[in-house]
């Protein structure tokens, strides 16, 4: 299974970015849950897995509100995951870059 394809099942956190005349990013973007069909899973189980996508996604205010938690789930983000030079650079990691072959073509 390729883990970088989005697949039926599938769900979703997108950060759709503001991006200015200069086509550079704002600073500011839109959260939004997705899901992906065909689901060949139970609408219980969509339900759960969307659910936990709204948990995920609530961190960003949560980020907003709380410089204590903000450094916790930093810590805990550098401690799974490294550095985001140590991710975007790993090829195997999925993450996107300008040359990246999104579902749909170039993005």
């Amino acid at each position: 299974m390729d883990s970088t394809k989005i697949e039926p099942n599938d769900v979703a956190i997108i950060l759709r970015p503001s991006v200015n005349e200069g086509k550079e990013w704002s600073g500011n973007f839109e959260l939004l849950i997705a899901g992906y069909g065909p689901f060949s899973i139970t609408e219980d189980n969509v339900r759960d897995l969307v659910g936990m996508a709204m948990l995920i996604a609530s961190a960003v205010p949560m980020m907003e509100s709380s410089v204590d938690f903000t450094e916790k789930l930093m810590e805990m983000c550098q401690k799974v995951y490294g550095e985001p030079d140590d991710v975007i650079n790993n090829s195997v990691s999925g993450v996107l870059t300008s040359d990246t072959k999104c579902y749909g073509g170039m993005q």
